[in-house]
């Protein structure tokens, strides 16, 4: 039991590191049979572990990450029942066939195995839920918790092709949803890739030397001196000294490649610029430059998971950020995010 849960830790702190799926088919009442154990050592006496699950259910997913996203989704119901409770795994097989369905959960047609953890601990408010998938957001005291559990759960689903969804009510308790690809489900019922996307996919990708890349910083001297510095080894630059600007640039049709940007910035910091471009821009690379050393690792991970941008720790040379956009380049170039 001891080794078992060394094995779960050490995926934990390793889950950030982990860029690619090593997806296999699995089987759903195996998976969280072998889970048990784990949960009863992590959750403790005083909650009741339960599960309901139909028997066949093959799907396809990275086992050692959805066991990580299982066990921090537990953890998550056991810091909401601070008395005790009930926590209950089931899973099942959905359809989702009809295209409303499809949109509601954002991914294409199929067959799905359906997970679901429900706790009956003191749930969240409407504002609270809101925000409960956000990077860095937590209910829990100072140093208590990352923010990071859901945030990474999303990504996971996001990577497998699937979905997740939080329902949560005050002192009726919450109920994540994961959806992952059944084994059988082969995507030939997903809508088809826009006009845009084919000609996205379609041109060729520039690399760091070829590149237009947005750098975004409140400080003009640190904006100005690496975008000169990047533009000595031919990179075309464009500068915003805030998140308003950037955005505005890409929203009027402004052609970048990359985006460069600080993480501390007064109105809109850098995470949720990078969102917001990439919402405009889907896929769009991004390095996130921070100067607060004891975020970094919750920072990294968040990116990480995501795939939504890289870090670098300042002060780093634009030579670092000129590697950094090379980097992201090349992996886009070749579909790796």
């Amino acid at each position: 039991m001891v080794e078992r849960g060394a094995a779960i830790t050490g995926r934990l702190l390793a889950f950030g590191r982990r860029s690619d799926l090593r997806t296999e088919t699995l089987d759903a009442d195996s998976l969280l049979g072998g889970l048990r154990e784990i949960l009863t050592l992590t959750l403790g006496a005083n909650i009741e572990v339960n599960f309901k699950l139909e028997r066949n259910l093959l799907f396809r997913a990275d086992k050692a990450q959805l066991e990580t996203v299982l066990v921090n989704l537990a953890t998550n119901a056991r810091d909401a029942m601070t008395e005790g409770g009930q926590l209950l795994f089931s899973a099942g097989s959905e359809v989702l066939s009809s295209e409303s369905q499809a949109q509601v959960h954002g991914v294409a047609p199929g067959r799905y195995v359906r997970f679901t953890v429900a706790d009956n601990g003191k749930g969240m408010d409407t504002a609270t839920l809101a925000h409960a998938c956000d990077p860095f957001f937590t209910t829990k005291p100072q140093g208590a918790g990352t923010g990071l559990g859901l945030t990474m759960a999303v990504g996971f689903a996001s990577q497998s092709r699937g979905a997740l969804a939080v329902d949560s009510s005050p002192s009726k308790g919450t109920t994540v949803t994961l959806w992952l690809p059944a084994a059988d489900f082969d995507g030939a019922t997903a809508p088809a890739p826009s006009q845009n996307a084919e000609n996205a996919e379609s041109k060729p990708h520039p690399t760091a030397k070829s590149a237009r890349v947005l750098v975004v910083d409140d400080e003009d001297l640190v904006r100005e001196t690496l975008a000169e510095n990047l533009e000595s080894e031919g990179i075309d630059v464009v500068t915003a000294a805030n998140a308003t600007d950037a955005l505005s640039l890409l929203a009027a049709g402004d052609e970048v490649d990359a985006i460069v940007t600080d993480l501390s910035m007064p109105g809109m910091d850098g995470i949720a610029l990078i969102r917001a471009a990439q919402a405009l821009r889907p896929g769009l690379p991004a390095v996130l430059l921070t100067g607060f050393a004891k975020d970094d690792t919750a920072i990294a991970v968040s990116g990480a998971i995501s795939g939504a941008f890289s870090l670098l720790r300042k002060p780093a040379s634009f030579h670092d950020v000129l590697d950094m956009v090379q980097s992201l380049l090349a992996a886009r170039t070749k579909g790796v995010r």
